[in-house]
């Protein structure tokens, strides 16, 4: 008899976020249910439970992870310069990940591409970039909440396509 993997809610719940930040976490996570992404185990192995693909459409947009904390976003296409105010298109460039990043174990990043990947963001280019172009380390409710105006803006310019 095979065992049953546990919900992306039990691993927030089983993590060493802090109470209000696991509910923060939660919430997310059924936003993206509720706006028809999917939240995906990834890699998943005995004892590592921690990773999770965000989909739309088939199409990974991104990955959250429950032990090093962090929500990565691959997709980059949240529209032109135009399609954001100043404050979020801030927001994303000051999160940009450079394929430099090193994990907290040494290694380089998983892109496998480095110097990485030449991007477009609200308009500006970036160059060297990981395949996870914007990352959110530790981020709290209030920067949860700007990660989903951001998957808002993907949806939408997926839809008008």
């Amino acid at each position: 008899m095979s065992e049953q993997k546990p919900t992306v809610e039990e691993v927030i719940k089983n993590s060493n976020l802090s109470e209000s930040l696991q509910e923060a976490h939660i919430q997310f996570c059924r936003f993206l249910e509720d706006n028809g992404f999917s939240i995906e185990p990834e890699g998943h192995t005995e004892g590592n439970t921690s990773g999770w693909m965000i989909t739309y459409e088939s199409e990974c947009v991104g990955h959250t992870n429950y032990a090093d904390v962090g929500v990565w976003i691959d997709a980059c296409d949240f529209g032109g310069g135009d399609s954001a105010d100043d404050e979020l298109k801030e927001f994303a460039w000051a999160h940009v990940r450079g394929c430099e990043h090193f994990s907290s174990g040494g290694e380089k990043c998983g892109c496998g591409n480095q110097p990485g990947f030449e991007k477009m963001i609200f308009g500006r280019k970036f160059d060297h970039l990981c395949f996870a172009a914007v990352e959110f380390m530790n981020p709290d409710a209030k920067t949860l909440g700007d990660i989903e105006k951001l998957l808002r803006l993907f949806k939408r310019n997926k839809r008008s396509r």
